[in-house]
């Protein structure tokens, strides 16, 4: 009888870094229309030979995703470039939300 492969977490999320953090603006909101609210996260694809990262930003009132950005690499080039797509659509939200991991809070990201 073989074993159970044990799964691996990986964690995408690192918040140990020098740059601000911003408080919770969606606790307790509610997305009215298009455009209120857009949360970002960062999920992983597993791959014979390794992962591919996918950063995503969603509008929480239509579900619909706004921008995205595939990566071997898990810098801020990813969620940058995924910001940048949404951004040249010519669409922006009242509040954006994300975790407080270093490819959010980069100067980069926030300028």
């Amino acid at each position: 009888m073989q074993r159970p492969v044990k799964k691996r977490k990986t964690r995408t999320t690192n918040s140990d870094h020098p740059f601000p953090r911003y408080p919770n603006l969606v606790k307790g909101e509610t997305a009215a229309r298009p455009d209120d609210i857009w949360v970002a996260d960062i999920t992983y694809v597993r791959l014979e030979h390794g992962f591919v990262y996918l950063a995503v930003l969603m509008d929480v009132f239509t579900r619909a995703v706004r921008g995205w950005h595939l990566s071997r690499s898990l810098d801020h080039h990813l969620t940058l470039k995924a910001l940048e797509r949404v951004l040249a659509g010519g669409h922006s939200p009242l509040i954006h939300h994300s975790d407080q991991g270093l490819q959010y809070a980069c100067k980069d990201y926030t300028d």
